[in-house]
């Protein structure tokens, strides 16, 4: 099946070029199989038919636009993403160009072949990518033309992983990010790029501690101790809590990571609160600078994952030692978790 219409979220997108929609896992299917198909069937008649291509992953999609000059374009996305696959067999080069879609009308500049847009990057004379324009209206329309059955929802399709949802909360932040870095003045700029560094790392660090009921997760990426507290109706859940474990109607909550501590000391540190079931009442996160090591200001970055449902996360920074900083609020109510931001 052709990937190019793949997501159920348009949050787990890094560029505003992907070409993505949020579609039920049938109609994505009939989308692609009976609208982007024969549109790239057609595009590539003449080209030596599509199967003398391959498609570039959409979560890849890049432009010149999201980097800051050509030099950094040509050596971080082209090189990588086609060139490197260049290779030689029986002194014969061996390379396949690459196609992926968007809805983006500036990257399909070069004009028209047999009634399709595109746009093409070449290596001399030879195209390495071919931008395929497709109409978002168009898919809209023939999406209402199709019959109800192929608009089900799978009841089948597997759930979100604890760590897909955990990156796609990461994903999301740095996205807009990206938008901002791309809006931003010069002075501005550097703080940005430097915060998106930092989101990326912390992205990279395997999630520790108990997954539980809801998961409350804090991380940061310097030797300074941050302490992650947890206020209930119950008191607080924190460093300084009894074995570090509160119980509240029958649900108990435990700091189980505890890092940057006098005896435990590293560079990409975790604090990690889990519930066993879903905690009653309204509960309010709080990040305390407990030791400075390193810096005055320490970004941090709350993530907060539940069994079911959806996550949420909170980017913050704590401003000197001793200090706290209010992230947010939730309670369970009615089945659901909900969510206030503090600032």
């Amino acid at each position: 099946m052709i990937n190019q219409i793949k997501h159920n979220s348009a949050s787990s997108v890094l560029s505003q070029f992907n070409p993505i929609a949020s579609l039920k896992p049938n109609t994505r299917k009939a989308v692609n199989e009976r609208f982007i198909l024969p549109i790239l069937q057609s595009f590539f008649v003449d080209k030596g038919g599509i199967d003398s291509f391959s498609e570039l992953d959409p979560d890849k999609l890049k432009t010149e636009i999201e980097f800051e000059n050509t030099k950094n374009f040509v050596k971080t996305y082209i090189y990588k993403e086609t060139i490197d696959e260049i290779s030689k067999q029986d002194k014969t080069i061996v390379f396949k160009p690459k196609y992926v879609i968007t809805f983006d009308e500036d990257l399909a500049n070069h004009g028209e072949e047999n009634s399709v847009r595109y746009g093409v990057i070449r290596l001399g004379e030879a195209p390495i990518l071919y931008y395929i324009l497709i109409d978002l209206q168009k898919i809209i329309r023939f999406i209402k033309s199709l019959p109800e059955k192929a608009v089900i929802i799978d009841t089948n399709k597997s759930t979100e992983t604890e760590v897909e949802t955990r990156n796609r909360l990461f994903d999301t932040v740095i996205f807009e990010k990206q938008r901002e870095l791309r809006n931003a003045n010069e002075p501005q700029k550097l703080n940005i790029q430097q915060e998106i560094n930092r989101l990326e790392q912390v992205r990279q660090i395997t999630l520790q501690g108990e997954s539980g009921k809801l998961r409350i997760n804090l991380a940061w990426n310097t030797t300074d101790d941050l302490d992650l507290h947890i206020v209930t109706p119950n008191g607080k859940i924190g460093y300084n809590t009894p074995n570090k474990t509160l119980a509240y109607q029958g649900v108990i909550g435990v700091l189980d990571i505890d890092k940057n501590t006098s005896n435990d000391i590293v560079s990409n540190p975790q604090e990690n609160i889990n519930f066993d079931g879903m905690p009653v009442g309204l509960h309010k996160i709080y990040v305390n600078f407990h030791t400075q090591r390193e810096q005055d200001d320490v970004p941090f970055t709350i993530t907060i994952i539940p069994e079911s449902g959806e996550g949420r996360i909170f980017n913050k920074v704590v401003r000197g030692k001793g200090n706290s900083q209010d992230v947010a609020t939730f309670e369970y109510k009615n089945g659901e978790l909900k969510f206030t931001e503090l600032t």
